[in-house]
């Protein structure tokens, strides 16, 4: 799966109808040039992709002072499941040596249900649990082996570390959401219009 579609994707529905270069601007202030290595260009080049499959299509055009026109974009039907098909996948999958998965779900999860985003993160914390769980036999195969440096057993101590970190958020979060935090797909504000980030299904 390719992070920059789901960025560029989720952002597009966060936002529509929305033009490139306030994608990019948008985007940078969240660091995913950091977290998800996505530079300026790339999100152009997400953009015309995204059309091309049918994820995305042209809105109309929006113009500021003298400068040229830009193309807006909406999402399509087709990418509201392709949407929720990439950020399932990170929500229900742990990986032992990776962020982005984790960053996209806290990015836009709004997309899902706060049902199926609770159900997912709980899912997290016992994945999580079986990973720190393998990480010290991992260690312990290191530290027995007759070739492997025994320096080696760092990246999994580091790796037992971030899911611990991240299990104390997940906790957190999961607090919070069970509060009422946060609007999620099939949600209205009371006393107020659905949000353009979470439609009525």
């Amino acid at each position: 799966m390719s992070t920059t579609r789901l960025v560029v994707l989720g952002a597009v529905k966060q936002f529509q109808p929305v033009h490139g270069y306030f994608l990019r601007r948008e985007l940078m202030t969240w660091h995913v040039d950091e977290w998800a290595h996505i530079q300026p260009g790339s999100i152009y080049n997400a953009l015309r992709a995204l059309e091309v499959d049918g994820y995305i299509a042209e809105s109309g055009t929006e113009a500021e002072g003298k400068r040229p026109a830009r193309t807006t974009y909406r999402i399509t039907p087709a990418g509201e499941v392709e949407l929720q098909r990439m950020l399932r996948e990170n929500l229900w999958n742990v990986a032992a040596f990776d962020t982005q998965a984790i960053m996209t779900v806290a990015s836009f999860m709004f997309v899902l249900s706060r049902q199926e985003v609770i159900a997912g993160l709980e899912h997290r914390l016992i994945k999580s649990d079986a990973i720190i769980t393998q990480n010290g036999f991992d260690v312990q195969d290191t530290l027995r082996s007759e070739t492997t440096p025994k320096y080696v057993r760092e990246i999994f101590d580091l790796s037992t570390a971030r899911l611990t970190a991240e299990k104390q958020w997940l906790l957190d979060l999961l607090e919070r959401l069970r509060g009422g935090e946060y609007t999620f797909a099939g949600e209205k504000v009371e006393g107020a219009e659905p949000a353009e980030a979470a439609p009525s299904s």
